[in-house]
């Protein structure tokens, strides 16, 4: 990672630690880098500070002497898909995914499809941190222009729309778009579908993206599964490449459950190459466990969807994933999407006939509690040698029959502690041992 680009392009609080000007700046180099007279998509998510990084970017794009291409509020992986289906030289996306409201981000993905490589990342961080504006400005005839073309959004709805069988009608499905970049292309796809779906969190206000709603506060589905009769329930994140599922019981199907179930079902079609799926760090010891007796290998990479999408294209693989919902189906995207895996599950449900409680009834997952610690520097955390003594220990002590796994996120002045294990109990006692030596060196 580097000074300004962590794990999922640039984030922070908007106008503070992400400012307009480095929004610009990024629109600056951008726009001129390796050439001229582009072609570059932006989308943003619902959050009240999107206009001004939109008009930012924009000053910055269009000065520098490409064009812009406004999308609108859409999905991260519609600009994906929209880059390369549409051949644009950049696609950015104005998001801080699953954060809340003042907070934003930018993600910027090449022409095809994927984010920016590192070496790419620290040019631009370079040029950010230059006091002297020294990049050539396009003039006269030569600047940029801002397009508005929000009715791109149908070529990916029909995207989507051709991963659907036929089947899926049949479902009563309760959805949760977090009053984020799916508000509109969910319902609206989920109508054409002829899916009855009831969509939640609708009212985008600029102020409550992901505010108790949406995968990061997925307690407020079971609720309603209490008394309302679906098939299933699906939740999405702020700009929708991430999602969770409920079964009809409230079970929880995240990430290592959709990973099972479309490994399985791609298996039995013979479309999980290398009958290897990727997972990181993160993903349960159950998991692992559950796809070694079905004879399916995986690969286990750091946390970070590139990390995922790296290891897939190098190994040509098909599916891979994160615990938090952030899954690839790589046949199909270059990222995560997090309508395209409701799509995807739907599928399942229909072609086996079988509902998901019983679909996801042989994922035995072991208890997890996962505790964030803030700090004041994460890396002094984890050179620690105190704690590094302690995460040894309690890592003897689990052996075979669990895990801890210490790591300093990748957007936040944070370090996430994770115990698995056979009862929830030793979790919790050994996750807070950590967390309070943790505190104490902080």
């Amino acid at each position: 990672m580097g000074k300004y680009f962590g794990t999922d392009g640039i984030r922070g609080r908007a106008n503070e630690t992400l400012t307009a000007s480095i929004a610009y700046r990024i629109g600056r180099f951008i726009g001129q880098y390796p050439k001229t007279n582009q072609k570059i998509l932006l989308a943003t998510d619902t959050r009240i500070s999107k206009d001004f990084f939109t008009s930012a970017i924009a000053s910055g794009v269009l000065s520098s002497g490409s064009n812009l291409h406004l999308l609108g509020i859409s999905t991260t992986p519609s600009v994906s898909y929209l880059v390369t289906h549409l051949k644009f030289d950049y696609g950015i996306m104005i998001s801080a995914s699953h954060n809340p409201y003042y907070d934003n981000g930018i993600k910027i993905f090449g022409p095809d499809g994927k984010k920016i490589d590192e070496k790419l990342e620290d040019l631009i961080e370079t040029y950010i941190d230059r006091i002297e504006d020294d990049l050539p400005k396009a003039k006269t005839d030569k600047v940029g222009c801002a397009l508005y073309h929000s009715r791109y959004k149908s070529e990916y709805s029909a995207f989507l729309r051709s991963k659907a069988i036929q089947g899926i009608e049949k479902f009563k499905i309760l959805v949760d778009c977090a009053n984020g970049s799916a508000y509109q292309i969910a319902p609206t796809l989920l109508r054409s579908l002829g899916i009855d779906a009831t969509c939640i969190n609708v009212n985008p206000t600029g102020y409550n993206i992901n505010e108790n709603c949406g995968s990061t506060h997925i307690e407020n589905l079971k609720e309603i599964l209490k008394t309302e009769n679906y098939d299933a329930a699906f939740a999405f994140d702020g700009d929708a490449d991430r999602c969770l599922i409920l079964t009809k019981s409230g079970r929880l199907v995240d990430g290592d459950g959709i990973i099972y179930l479309a490994a399985l079902a791609m298996r039995d079609e013979g479309e999980l190459n290398g009958e290897t799926v990727v997972l990181t760090v993160m993903s349960n010891i159950g998991l692992k466990k559950a796809l070694t007796s079905e004879n399916i290998a995986y690969r286990e990479v750091g946390v970070g969807d590139r990390n995922v999408q790296l290891e897939l294209e190098k190994y040509k693989l098909s599916i891979g994933g994160e615990q938090s919902g952030h899954i690839i189906f790589y046949d199909d995207l270059d990222t995560g999407d997090g309508i395209l895996t409701m799509i995807k599950i739907l599928n399942i449900m229909a072609s086996t006939n079988l509902t998901l409680d019983q679909l996801i009834e042989r994922l035995k997952i072991y208890p997890q509690k996962l505790i964030n610690v803030k700090t004041h520097n994460k890396q002094k955390i984890m050179n620690d040698e105190i704690i590094i003594d302690k995460i040894n220990e309690v890592s003897n002590k689990l052996g075979d029959d669990g895990r801890l796994l210490v790591r300093p996120s990748g957007t936040e002045e944070l370090v996430r502690v994770m115990v698995e294990a056979k009862t929830i109990e030793e979790c919790e006692k050994y996750c807070q041992e950590i967390v309070d030596l943790i505190e104490s060196r902080n």
